[in-house]
């Protein structure tokens, strides 16, 4: 009888399952209850694809995918036959790249572009859904907003973002037949947020109590301060003040002590542009935190739903509103300020004379000049919108 090998643990959405031999990912994760979508279990529909975050990849598990799929870590599940221990995660809206074929190409009242267009295959969308534009080779991306209505409209159309001029692949002088590609659509905000797993106090207790709890915290902190991709969200925020944050968190809805102060995940980073790849990386180093203070793989999985639970509200592919209690609120403005002590700009460190009119970012309490902010109003007043 074939024997769980803990050399070939697959870490998934909170699941840890040990592959056994000669066993494939997707049938390893069938054994083991976890949802997963699939179809023809033979590479064809590529429904089983899952993307790696950490771990080594047969070349047979990705044989089957184009090429930027398998520069994104993807795999087909139900090819995958694991040589060692693999963090899994389920594809995402990024990995999805479709083929298009240009049909008109106009500038709009509103001074934006329109791209009307017929996709190789279908694309389920939305109105207000987003979506990236680049070239046939993949390159020279640019952010797009669908506007047309599926079933309603014969052809495809978005609307480039805000701002947003050609690419230089749009800026050819015959656009005939012009083919590119759509990667999305991308998901958009949830009406509602998470609801939150019910408390596990046990799980608590077996990972080793507050000491181990907070230990792990430190090291994953000290690995996301070191991180050059994920060191930037923690600008203005001291160490100590995040460790003890997360571990207020992590006991409330772990534990079900109350003690947490803050704001919950979707207030929290509705400002952050968080793709699910660099969610992923997250919960990596988060993973190896764990694994450097012998955690347990079970227990491992058991923590990690704590926080893969909270996914929906994380990532993003543009800031959110905040939501304060039935009103949105926009965090992400300037107020206009007329200083009247000379400062200093908190981005270039440049001198600020007293009585100029300056930008003041609500959320981060930032002044700015006008080089790093842009042109200020040339009247001022205390502080205004």
């Amino acid at each position: 009888m074939p024997s769980d090998s803990p050399s070939r643990v697959l870490h998934y959405q909170g699941h840890a399952v040990a592959c056994r031999d000669n066993e494939t990912v997707l049938d390893a994760f069938l054994r083991a209850g976890v949802n997963i979508p699939f179809s023809c279990k033979s590479g064809i529909c590529h429904r089983c694809m899952v993307r790696c975050v950490d771990g080594d990849i047969p070349p047979h598990a990705q044989r089957k995918l184009p090429e930027h799929q398998r520069a994104a870590g993807c795999l087909l599940s139900c090819q995958c036959h694991p040589t060692g221990p693999m963090m899994l995660a389920p594809r995402s809206p990024e990995d999805s790249v479709t083929r298009c074929r240009l049909v008109e190409l106009t500038r709009t009242v509103n001074d934006r572009w329109r791209v009307v267009f017929e996709p190789f295959s279908t694309l389920n969308y939305r109105p207000a859904q987003l979506a990236r534009l680049m070239s046939a080779g993949l390159d020279g991306e640019c952010s797009a907003v669908f506007i047309s209505v599926p079933d309603d409209d014969y052809y495809t159309v978005v609307e480039l973002g805000d701002g947003a001029g050609l690419p230089d692949w749009l800026r050819q002088q015959s656009l005939e037949d012009l083919e590119f590609c759509l990667r999305g659509p991308l998901p958009v905000e949830q009406s509602e947020p998470v609801t939150p797993l019910p408390p596990e106090p046990a799980l608590w207790d077996e990972l080793g109590g507050d000491a181990m709890v907070r230990a792990v915290l430190a090291t994953f902190y000290d690995k996301v301060y070191a991180d050059p991709e994920l060191r930037p969200f923690f600008e203005r925020v001291t160490l100590d003040r995040i460790i003890g944050k997360q571990f207020a968190f992590l006991k409330q809805h772990i534990k079900d002590e109350p003690g947490f102060l803050g704001e919950q995940p979707h207030n929290s980073h509705s400002w952050m542009v968080i793709t699910d790849a660099l969610f992923d990386h997250r919960q990596n180093l988060m993973l190896q935190a764990m694994r450097e203070h012998g955690i347990d793989e079970g227990l491992i999985a058991r923590w990690s739903r704590y926080e893969e639970q909270f996914r929906p509200d994380i990532v993003k592919y543009k800031p959110w509103l905040k939501r304060m209690g039935g009103m949105l609120v926009d965090t992400e403005q300037y107020e206009v300020c007329l200083l009247e002590e000379a400062t200093v700009c908190d981005y270039c460190s440049g001198e600020i004379p007293a009585n100029t009119v300056v930008r003041y970012h609500k959320r981060i309490g930032k002044i700015g000049c006008d080089t790093c902010i842009g042109v200020a109003p040339a009247e001022g007043s205390p502080c205004q919108p």
